[in-house]
């Protein structure tokens, strides 16, 4: 997808008009930083840019500035960052914004060039000199589209025979199940939890035992994630070694020799192949001083796409917990998650508009800390290691030695929006990973995006696993498109929810293609757990859903009205864990029973269940019209907002 085709030209030439010759800088590939940054004369960094805009910020904004970025690849090796001296004002904004019509990448990746025919199918390049044993990457972008690092089995899972005696140091494989020839020399183990994974290097394939051991103790993370925490023979795969690279797509990193080697897809030519590893391990961060007391404001990024970014693997492994947080170096409290590649830190009123943030192994784009009327618009997030997009934080952080929502709550992310996007193909590497995550934060706006295609959860929103209030309300997730989530783990749903939510609502939006539970627990169309309470579910539509399209797990008061179920045969409309039916106040809600399609069924509509006795025309109709309402909003709509 050319991402610059949904940038109207009139955008960015009027922001560049309304700036004026004094206001404005121009960037391209094989500009000059000794230049002065002019139209004819432009820049060759976005960093030499940036200096400039800094000096007319520091002497006091007199009009908007833009910095207007030509088409082509501009390569780092570390993150653009930006902090509170390159704020615009609360009149004036400062814009770094593509050309009219020309796509402009931000890439922090380096091209693995050079292939050779090693036979058999196998081409092998040398990496840099220099960089043998110190560029340990885990991704390969080849012609655009990600490469599998080399794995077993090529497609599916095998299957754990029996666990060891602590159930967390090494498990029995099935005879054949991994070949003779693997050694333990790079292997990492990925083991499938419920609804999450941990990745550990191994330490040893014992062919002769039939017995893997991984470099560290499976379940560290939590006692529930031990290996059998949820099945007797639970789900895993191996790769990175090199006797998996054995199907088209796949590559294998001999990092102390700095060889790659990659099988190549059909029709690919080895002379006219563009691979692509990362290098930088963030690409953009807008962070503002917190001691000082001093966010960023008033800084846009339009049209701008962000691609390859490194996320390296913690010491001992990585130990998923949920949503991709996992416990820190020193202890194993859930301190850590992957990082984003795009990271806003007290920032206000800021926007990345019709961007995208793709191929990267850490997270895509996230407004944490203190963000506030920060704006995701008509972007896309694709591709990506872990979470699409991070809205506020989790409860780890601490003020006054108190965790900070109970000691600073009114520090938290607000009125943050994430709008008329696409999220998919999220949790590339970390299968816990979701397509939107919000935590603690208020009067979040997640609207009219699709999230797609997803390991785990399209949508989760809070944070703390009981009713006991936090920072977290007022969260508005209306009329999105959500679909083909949970295609990996389970306990899951197209929204997820956790906690006291007061004010929030789950409003119209159309979430299908969530498949059967492939471990323990089911999976939804909506999963709302535990604490979840003072919740509005209204107006949506949920079909093809295997399981029970809503779930309710310890959850307290929270209202069902007008909302349309389709069931799959002997699947109630409600599921019930732990959860007082009585405090699900239903009203209106149409319950129709699955077939080939919906108006080829007869309704099943129940008051038991809070439902209407709609014919199944009408439920066609309801679902039409939510469907209708769902997903991004014509490109038209997606104007940029009026400046704060």
């Amino acid at each position: 997808m050319n991402v610059m085709a949904w940038v109207p030209a009139a955008a960015v030439l009027l922001l560049a008009a309304a700036a004026g010759a004094a206001g404005e800088f121009h960037v391209a590939v094989g500009g000059d930083d000794a230049g002065p940054g002019t139209k004819d004369k432009p820049f060759a960094t976005i960093a030499r840019a940036q200096a400039e805009v800094r000096k007319l910020a520091a002497a006091g904004l007199k009009q908007d500035v833009t910095v207007v970025i030509r088409g082509g690849t501009y390569r780092i090796a570390d993150p653009i960052v930006f902090g509170p001296a390159d704020s615009g004002t609360e009149k004036h904004a400062i814009t770094y914004a593509a050309a009219p019509g020309e796509e402009v990448i931000v890439s922090g990746g380096r091209a693995v060039a050079g292939w050779r025919d090693e036979g058999g199918g196998v081409w092998a390049a040398k990496l840099p000199a220099g960089q043998a044993g110190t560029w340990a990457f885990r991704e390969l972008f080849v012609n655009g589209r990600r490469a599998v690092r080399a794995r077993h089995p090529n497609d599916g899972y095998l299957r754990v025979v029996t666990a060891s005696a602590d159930r967390m140091s090494h498990f029995t494989f099935g005879r054949d199940d991994i070949p003779a020839k693997a050694t333990a020399d790079g292997a990492e183990l990925v083991f499938i939890h419920d609804w999450s994974i941990s990745r550990v290097p191994v330490e040893k394939i014992d062919h002769a035992k039939r017995t893997l051991t991984p470099a560290a103790k499976i379940g560290r993370q939590h006692r529930m994630m031990v290996i059998t925490g949820y099945e007797r023979h639970p789900r895993y795969f191996v790769e990175g070694a090199l006797a998996f690279l054995d199907a088209p797509g796949e590559w294998h990193l001999d990092a102390a020799a700095g060889v790659v080697r990659y099988r190549p897809r059909p029709g690919e030519a080895i002379g006219a192949v563009e691979a692509v590893a990362p290098l930088a391990e963030q690409l953009l961060v807008v962070r503002g001083d917190a001691e000082a007391d001093r966010p960023v404001r008033n800084l846009h990024f339009v049209g701008l796409v962000f691609e390859h970014c490194a996320w390296a693997l913690p010491e001992g492994g990585y130990a998923g917990v949920q949503a991709t947080f996992h416990p820190g170096a020193a202890d194993k409290s859930w301190r850590a998650y992957v990082t984003p590649a795009v990271d806003f830190e007290l920032a206000r009123d800021c926007r990345f508009e019709r961007g995208a943030v793709r191929h990267v192994g850490g997270a895509g784009l996230a407004f944490g800390r203190g963000c506030r009327n920060c704006r995701l618009l008509g972007s896309v997030v694709a591709d990506v290691g872990g979470n699409g997009v991070m809205i506020g934080e989790d409860r780890s952080r601490a003020v006054d030695g108190k965790p900070w929502w109970q000691a600073a709550p009114q520090q938290a992310a607000s009125a943050n929006v994430v709008r008329n996007c696409v999220i998919e193909q999220c949790g590339r590497q970390f299968f816990g990973a979701v397509g939107v995550w919000v935590g603690m934060a208020e009067k979040t706006v997640i609207a009219h995006n699709e999230v797609r295609h997803t390991p785990y959860t399209g949508i989760s929103v809070g944070w703390m696993w009981n009713p006991t209030p936090t920072p977290c309300k007022a969260s508005l997730v209306e009329n999105n498109h959500i679909h083909h989530v949970m295609q990996v783990l389970s306990d899951g749903g197209g929204i997820y929810t956790l906690g006291i939510q007061p004010q929030a609502a789950l409003r119209g939006n159309l979430i299908h293609d969530v498949p059967a539970n492939a471990g323990r627990a089911e999976s939804n169309g909506m999963f709302l757990d535990e604490g979840t309470t003072d919740l509005l579910i209204e107006g949506n539509a949920i079909y093809n859903v295997a399981r029970s399209p809503l779930r309710f797990h310890r959850a307290t008061v929270n209202r069902v009205r007008n909302n349309v179920l389709v069931v799959a045969p002997r699947v109630p409309p409600i599921r019930y864990n732990a959860t007082n039916p009585a405090d699900i106040k239903q009203e209106n809600n149409s319950v129709v029973a699955a077939g080939p399609a919906v108006t080829d069924v007869p309704a099943k509509a129940g008051a038991a269940h809070g439902g209407s006795d709609k014919g199944p025309t009408d439920v066609s109709k309801l679902i039409e019209a939510v469907r209708s309402r769902a997903g991004p909003e014509p490109a038209h709509k997606d104007k940029p907002p009026a400046q704060p």
